[in-house]
């Protein structure tokens, strides 16, 4: 069962890349006033709010990728790219993992560096500075978006309007945050150990966006030692710990696998 969920983030974030690679390349060419006079402000709020919505993610690849070189190149890929670019990394991450790990949890797999998939990493002397760094970070993150939203609703009034939500270019950057909003909840999913309270933190990423998102990374990086290494908010309260829940796709798996076993 493992291995077909595996196959199936590999499908799901391939149908992704390529989706959006294509409404984004239609949208170019269709309407090109986006590189003249389409950057009104509800716009820009809009793109602001894609950012920082994808900034977890941008993290993440720095954190995954031990070449700083080939990593800063692939978040400045992503940036033009949105959606694309990131769901296309995630789907080669999924091809790289070996039929073992595609069998046993091959989301973990994906998260993590090669090195810490044992979980066998220490604390290191920079572990508190960097979750501080990455507590205030995201922090601020949330204030830029109040921010950009505040200024947006002064300079433009409400964003309700066919003018606004019929533009071209705001419904694209819309559609890309919902495929870095389906990104994001696969991995709550993942983490969270309630179904319950996987559900409500993917509607208030589905209603608030990257507001939500900055409060649910600060919240898990609170949930965490200050001299935890900051990856560790990848897993659910280490989950290499012996006592630790097991998150609800692993379980998910794990009572498939033995009903069926049941089964046979």
């Amino acid at each position: 069962m493992a291995a077909l969920l595996a196959t199936g983030l590999r499908a799901l974030f391939l149908a992704m890349s390529c989706t959006f690679a294509a409404i984004a390349i239609y949208t170019y060419y269709n309407h090109p006033a986006y590189r003249k006079e389409t950057y009104t402000t509800w716009l820009c709020a809009a793109i602001t709010e894609f950012y920082i919505h994808m900034s977890p993610l941008a993290l993440w690849v720095a954190y995954k990728e031990s070449n700083f070189v080939r990593a800063a190149i692939w978040i400045l890929a992503m940036i033009p790219s949105g959606s694309a670019g990131i769901c296309g990394y995630i789907f080669i991450q999924f091809l790289k993992l070996s039929p073992q790990e595609s069998a046993q949890d091959p989301i973990h797999h994906v998260l993590l560096r090669h090195e810490h998939k044992n979980c066998k990493s220490s604390s290191s002397s920079s572990s508190s500075s960097s979750m501080v760094a990455s507590r205030t970070a995201f922090i601020s993150l949330g204030c830029l978006m109040i921010a950009a939203l505040v200024s947006a609703v002064y300079i433009a009034g409400s964003p309700f309007r066919m003018e606004v939500l019929l533009a071209p270019w705001v419904i694209t950057t819309l559609i890309d945050s919902a495929f870095v909003t389906v990104t994001l909840s696969v991995w709550v999913f993942y983490k969270e150990t309630s179904w319950l309270s996987a559900s409500l933190w993917v509607i208030l990423l589905i209603c608030l966006g990257s507001l939500a998102v900055c409060a649910y990374m600060t919240k898990q990086l609170f949930l965490l030692s200050s001299h935890d290494p900051v990856y560790q908010v990848l897993l659910r309260d280490d989950n290499c710990a012996t006592d630790a829940k097991v998150p609800l796709l692993s379980s998910s798996v794990d009572q498939f696998d033995r009903s069926s076993g049941q089964g046979n």
